[in-house]
């Protein structure tokens, strides 16, 4: 008769398999189905144990703030990137709606 994987085995091994090439904490979730508290006690007790590392870190889907990359294996944490300074935030701002008024313009939409 054969063995019984349970669903959380199965889980906490793709969440490895991820980790080997680096994955950030939405990708782990993404990829084992588990739920982001699970995710963040998991990789904080590996963490403590040196069997992960921060390989990098990678700016969010808004490009504002940097998101840690885990990666299986002892290793030293890479250094955090500088979030952008709000004098950024504001000339992106500024881009965007400059781009928008030529592009109402063009279209002939009102502003709005």
């Amino acid at each position: 008769m054969a063995r019984r994987i349970h669903a959380n085995t199965l889980a906490i091994v793709n969440m490895l398999k991820a980790m080997e090439d680096g994955s950030t904490r939405d990708q782990l979730i993404e990829v084992s189905g588990l739920h982001h508290n699970t995710i963040y006690r998991w990789l904080f007790a590996m963490r403590k144990a040196k069997l992960v590392h921060i390989e990098g870190y990678e700016r969010d889907w808004r490009g504002c703030n940097v998101v840690p990359v885990y990666k299986l294996g002892y290793g030293k944490d890479a250094k955090r990137i500088a979030p952008i300074t709000d004098a950024e935030k504001a000339k992106r701002y500024r881009q965007r709606k400059k781009l928008q008024a030529i592009g109402n313009a063009l279209t002939g939409v009102a502003n709005v």
